[in-house]
């Protein structure tokens, strides 16, 4: 019979950073569990202490991959994205770990932790070790060199299409469509004397360059100390803006007599924002 292979969890003491190192390049753990994550078999009790301890890592998780090379904070990046990927599933691997040690080895963690009883600043040495733990398992997995791909080779899948406001999603449509590069130059006058299908002189909706909604206000907003001090139909100006309607169907849609009026609000917001703190 073939003997199985022990883990961190067989040992009777707390292992070496070297052991940990050592397991970590052994060990494929990207998709790796030692519980069962099925939520809905769980008790509330057991996905309370779950939570928990996933919070307590990713607190360290989420300044850390900021520094190694994440650009904006995880909500901006779907579930889909390997750095969040990787980052739940570690969370997962290590709470998990925690857990059965709790249920399966109560006598073991309670040694461990009578170790540190005595200590005055266990609460601070337990966060430094949590934070060497979090840093240590990033660095071993070339976490920087895996977000440095990442960012170079962005896909759709990659960015949060829940979160209202994701510039980072937007900015990767507009490289994706090449909205950025240069387009003919059409005069303003040319533009108001189009002629429609029947030869009659059409007037055209021109946007108001002035007003650059999405670029200085939607684009740009990463706080919601801005969002939450505009109103209920500020909001839905901005959205409806921000989903690509032009000021006329805005103004219609809200019961303005004319697109002026919405190029105004317009305006107005984005002064608000300027002066604000974000």
């Amino acid at each position: 019979m073939k003997k199985k292979k022990k883990t961190l969890l067989d040992l009777d003491r707390v292992p070496t950073l070297d052991e940990l190192r050592a397991y970590f390049r052994e060990n494929d753990f990207s998709a790796a569990t030692y519980i069962d994550m099925d939520y809905d078999k769980m008790d509330s009790e057991s996905v309370e202490m779950l939570e928990h301890i996933k919070g307590l890592m990713d607190e360290k998780w989420e300044p850390l991959s900021r520094e190694m090379g994440l650009k904006s904070d995880s909500s901006y990046y779907g579930k889909d994205n390997p750095l969040i990927a990787m980052r739940d599933n570690m969370e997962n691997l290590v709470a998990g770990g925690v857990m059965k040690l709790l249920t399966e080895k109560p006598d073991l963690a309670a040694e461990i932790l009578a170790s540190y009883l005595d200590d005055p600043d266990v609460e601070q040495h337990a966060d430094n070790f949590l934070n060497n733990a979090v840093k240590n398992a990033m660095q071993v997995m070339n976490y920087e060199e895996m977000a440095q791909a990442v960012q170079e080779n962005a896909a759709y899948e990659d960015f949060n299409h829940d979160k209202f406001n994701n510039y980072r999603l937007k900015d990767f449509d507009r490289k994706w469509n090449h909205s950025r590069s240069k387009i003919e130059t059409v005069s303003l006058n040319e533009m108001a004397s189009a002629v429609n299908d029947e030869g009659e002189s059409s007037p055209m909706q021109v946007a108001d360059s002035s007003v650059n909604v999405e670029d200085e206000v939607i684009a740009n907003l990463t706080g919601d100390n801005f969002w939450d001090s505009i109103s209920e139909d500020d909001r839905t100006l901005l959205k409806m803006r921000m989903s690509g309607k032009t000021q006329q169907e805005i103004a219609d849609a809200l019961g303005y007599k004319t697109h002026s009026a919405v190029t105004k609000l317009l305006q107005k917001l984005k002064e608000l924002f300027e002066n604000s703190d974000q």
